[in-house]
């Protein structure tokens, strides 16, 4: 007699493959919904520390917006910031409200005292927007170069926020400038405000911090590129 066929292979004991791919889709939706959640903290995170302390925020646009400056370092605790002058190498330490309103002054390669917060404000475009009523603005920096012009009103208003950012929108729009970007909010008493406007070769940049009750400090940037 012919042997016996041999016997099927026992299978092991386990998930369909199938049911190993959903998981895996499932997976992959779990890490998404994380990675979510993560990125939604890490902004809400983001607005918390500019709604704690938007000067320090103001102070870093400040620097940045200046080519002959850098950050050094910076001591949340103090509320300060060193800076490096590019230029000479002369580093100085400044509190967040002084450098974020140009309120300083260095000394240049050539030994020349540069006051930061002195401009001159007939050196203004005539098409930057000058909001009304304002009896303390100063011109805390300003640079003509051979590709475009740049500089950073500075000014305080009791006026509501709301109004600040009305009255930059209806000028943006009289100078046919779209809004690139828009936030604003309070929290816990901080109102902050930020609006950039662009067109052709024109931007301008507003920034406006305060604590409820206090007046508002406010920062336009404008850029003009020839």
């Amino acid at each position: 007699m012919p042997p016996p066929p041999p016997p099927a292979p026992v299978q092991k004991k386990g998930l369909p493959t199938m049911a190993w791919v959903g998981i895996g889709c499932g997976g992959i939706v779990i890490l998404g919904i994380i990675a979510a959640v993560c990125v939604t903290m890490w902004g809400i995170g983001k607005v918390k520390d500019m709604a704690k302390n938007p000067s320090k925020a103001s102070a870093e646009l400040m620097v940045r917006a200046n080519k002959d400056l850098e950050k050094v370092s910076e001591n949340d605790a103090t509320g300060e910031m060193t800076i490096r002058v590019k230029s000479t190498g002369e580093q100085m330490t400044l509190n967040y409200d002084d450098l974020a309103k140009g309120r300083f002054t260095f000394k240049d390669k050539d030994g020349k005292v540069v006051q930061f917060g002195g401009g001159d404000l007939s050196k203004v475009p005539s098409w930057v927007p000058r909001y009304p009523g304002v009896t303390d603005e100063t011109l805390p920096m300003v640079a003509e170069e051979s590709t475009q012009n740049t500089g950073m009103l500075s000014f305080t208003t009791r006026d509501p926020l709301e109004d600040v950012k009305t009255f930059y929108k209806a000028e943006a729009d009289k100078l046919s400038l779209n809004s690139s970007s828009d936030s604003s909010f309070d929290l816990n008493g901080e109102r902050n405000l930020a609006i950039h406007f662009s067109g052709g070769k024109r931007e301008i940049t507003v920034n406006a911090f305060g604590k409820t009750g206090e007046p508002l400090n406010v920062q336009v940037f404008y850029v003009e590129k020839k």
